[in-house]
């Protein structure tokens, strides 16, 4: 007997007779000559796998000869190798809800595995891929999805069923589609998260403060997850280092995250208000640090707060106009020594 060398025990070789492939790939009828044929496996759960094999190729999968043709080779698969035979009308009539699915051509199976089959491999990564989409395991999304696959050749979830499967999964399309990247291309989602990663640094950098790299992946990871966008993400990032700016911090953030450095971008340029602004004795009745986080975190708030300086002193030195910067209103120190009683009296005198 031969052997079925991409597969474990229980693969067979499906014969599908008078059947040929047209340009397409697609089986279309033939010559009472003619025959397709396919690798067939049915999993634990019933869902029994198709992959189709050019007849010139079927050596690759088994220890058949490479140089059998056509009748002999038809010949040689069914009465040495595990097979069943079908005829094209049976074929194309096979019932979906007996979850039969097409899985392309056997080439797609991964063949450089160690202490594995190919169909293995595949197997192995199919219980990967429903450990992680939890979804694969319920039999109405299975249903659903092989269905627009035989109507449309799609498994792609029209917008009714992608509505109707968020909605009972508690799940966001973004989430959706994450979940099947990380699942299914790795070193896509991989490549993903270390981009949304030098996206966070480049931010915290700009911002001036620091987060530990842990709780920068943490933020990674849930972008990449779909669990947050780049608006959410930036909002976790400003609340934790931003004492002022009152935007919420998940938890799980703050933990990760562990010790930070918060934010004093801005306070240099308060204290140069303040200076302009008011005289030196008056800078203590300012919280600079938060003056800062104010106009970080309320546009206009600059403007508002020069304003509100200028009111400040001009309540206690009236004298001076009220637009005009303090060093420029304030008599120099030799101007004071010289300044005297009978200047005074002159002014008052010049200006009644």
């Amino acid at each position: 007997m031969s052997e079925i060398t991409w597969g474990p025990k229980g693969t067979q070789i499906i014969v599908v007779e008078g059947a040929k492939s047209d340009e397409e790939g697609n089986l279309v009828e033939g010559s009472r000559m003619d025959t397709a044929y396919f690798l067939g496996y049915e999993d634990t759960n019933g869902t029994f796998f198709l992959w189709s094999v050019p007849e010139q190729e079927l050596s690759v999968v088994t220890d058949l000869e490479e140089n059998l043709q056509r009748g002999a080779l038809k010949e040689a698969v069914t009465n040495t190798l595990p097979n069943t035979k079908v005829p094209l009308a049976t074929f194309n009539t096979l019932s979906i809800n007996n979850q039969i699915v097409s899985a392309g051509n056997y080439a797609e199976l991964k063949s450089d595995l160690t202490n594995l089959n190919p169909i293995q491999g595949f197997l192995k990564d199919m219980q990967t891929i429903a450990d992680e989409l939890y979804w694969w395991k319920d039999g109405s999304y299975i249903n659903m999805v092989q269905e627009n696959y035989a109507e449309t050749g799609s498994y792609e979830l029209n917008s009714a069923q992608m509505a109707e499967f968020l909605q009972k999964y508690d799940m966001s399309e973004a989430e959706y589609n994450a979940a099947i990247t990380r699942a299914t291309d790795k070193k896509g989602y991989e490549s993903t998260k270390q981009t949304y990663y030098n996206s966070i640094v480049d931010q915290v950098t700009k911002l001036g403060g620091q987060i530990s790299e842990q709780g920068m992946m943490y933020l990674a990871t849930q972008w990449a997850n779909g669990l947050f966008n780049s608006t959410r993400v930036t909002q976790e990032i400003v609340g934790l280092l931003d004492p002022f700016s009152n935007l919420p911090v998940t938890d799980e953030f703050k933990a990760a995250a562990g010790d930070t450095t918060p934010i004093q971008t801005g306070e240099t340029k308060v204290q140069e208000l303040l200076n302009k602004w008011l005289p030196k004795h008056m800078h203590n009745e300012i919280n600079i640090a938060q003056v800062a986080g104010d106009i970080r975190n309320k546009g206009g708030y600059e403007a508002e707060f020069i304003e509100d300086l200028k009111d400040k002193r001009f309540a206690q030195y009236g004298m001076y106009d009220r637009d005009i910067a303090w060093p420029k209103n304030c008599l120099s120190s030799n101007a004071s020594k010289n300044f005297s009683l009978s200047s005074l009296f002159s002014i008052m005198l010049n200006t009644s």
